[in-house]
């Protein structure tokens, strides 16, 4: 059949342009109609070509030339004469409202802005938008979980600040969110994992976490043949609270004197949390002059250095030796502030120490991911719904 000129303006497949109803330069609205001359019956799969009735449905389109488009479908309701079932006619280019390639377009839109903007760009309503970045972030989902997964990450984010948490599960060989369960408790987590399934899960060696007893909880009780890793910025973060408690100690001067704090020791207090291996020249220095005005600080950072070299360390054997090291200091009993880091260490030294074992994982996939869930929070001004918030999530990765 040969094609007329909208037809090739439009480039829509399968679609014919009957007529133009408006060409105005502020919009312009085409009566279109099928080109397949007998669809096949949902039913029975019969091709029919009987036509009861005729109704028109308006769909909207991409923009042309900078000009809304509105699509005037003349939709007909078929008659199947085998089964003598009435049924309206099909079209893969059209999506309800709008066309396949629209939606498209406005999914697209909604990764990069909020779906109220998307919606204003191209004319349509936030519902609209909102449904389809909903459903197409339900087919990614279910993509993605339908492969196996190695090395699962957990952590969780807030949906509002401070408020009504999710855990965010992401695949840690692809970077991909696998999901966003409300609630950040083991009941949300072991609900994931039994959804999908024992194969899945036997799938997952490694399982990397923030030191959440929840989560501990659920993965030893779906996941316990896999090797639980806390993450290694965690583990760092609450080594370092004991040099901090000795930092704050030493810079405290006696009551009624002026500055409260000894001035020198505070402004150090970012290059105290530096690895020795990292300091320049002058840094050196500087440290070096502050150790030998407060000894008690030397040690406490010799200390915070031989729990670094945990991770910095080979293999396990190697990171037991730091360890053993670590002990030496802490037994000559001048840095009790350490005793919680002793104690949270003896809590979790298994999922510490496997960090070597494991393949060294890190979270840090999924603290990038969280990062970019914040801004979408604070792009929204806060989320009320988790199932929108999910939605959005998954289309970010």
């Amino acid at each position: 059949m040969k094609r007329d000129v909208m037809s090739v303006r439009l480039w829509l497949p399968r679609v014919e342009v009957v007529g133009v109803l408006v060409d105005a330069p502020e919009r312009l609205v085409v009566r279109v109609a099928s080109s397949v001359r007998r669809p096949r019956c949902p039913d029975c799969g019969t091709p029919s070509g009987r036509t009861h009735d005729r109704r028109d449905n308006r769909v909207r389109d991409l923009e042309i030339s900078g000009r809304p488009v509105m699509l005037v479908w003349d939709r007909r309701r078929l008659v199947c004469e085998p089964c003598a079932s009435r049924f309206a006619e099909g079209h893969p280019a059209f999506e309800g409202r709008v066309t396949a390639r629209l939606a498209r377009r406005l999914v697209a839109d909604a990764r990069q802005m909020t779906v109220n903007a998307a919606a204003r760009r191209h004319g349509v309503g936030w519902k609209l938008v909102n449904a389809l970045v909903v459903a197409w972030a339900g087919l990614v989902a279910d993509h993605r979980r339908r492969r196996r997964c190695r090395v699962l990450l957990v952590d969780e984010t807030s949906i509002r600040k401070r408020h009504r948490y999710v855990t965010v599960l992401v695949n840690g060989d692809t970077g991909e969110v696998l999901a966003m369960v409300p609630h950040r408790n083991s009941q949300a987590l072991s609900g994931f994992l039994a959804s999908q399934g024992h194969r899945w899960c036997r799938a997952v060696k490694v399982v990397v976490s923030d030191g959440s007893k929840a989560y501990k909880t659920a993965i030893e009780g779906r996941l316990g043949h896999a090797r639980h890793v806390l993450d290694r910025f965690h583990v760092i973060r609450w080594f370092a609270a004991g040099l901090t408690a000795v930092r704050r100690d030493v810079q405290r001067r006696p009551e009624g004197s002026k500055p409260a704090f000894d001035p020198e020791v505070f402004r150090a207090r970012f290059l105290l949390m530096r690895r020795p291996d990292k300091l320049g020249a002058s840094e050196q220095k500087r440290l070096d002059a502050l150790f030998a005005a407060h000894p008690r600080l030397k040690l406490a950072w010799d200390a915070l250095g031989e729990l670094h070299g945990l991770y910095l360390a080979k293999d396990r054997d190697g990171a037991l030796e730091a360890l053993d090291r670590f002990a030496d200091l802490y037994s000559t009993g001048q840095i009790p502030e350490f005793s919680d880091t002793v104690d949270t260490f003896l809590a979790w030294h298994d999922q510490i120490l496997d960090w070597h074992r494991a393949g060294r994982p890190s979270n840090g996939r999924i603290e990038g991911t969280n990062n970019l869930l914040q801004v979408l929070r604070r792009r929204a001004h806060g989320f009320t719904n988790y199932t929108n918030f999910e939605a959005r999530g998954l289309l970010l990765t």
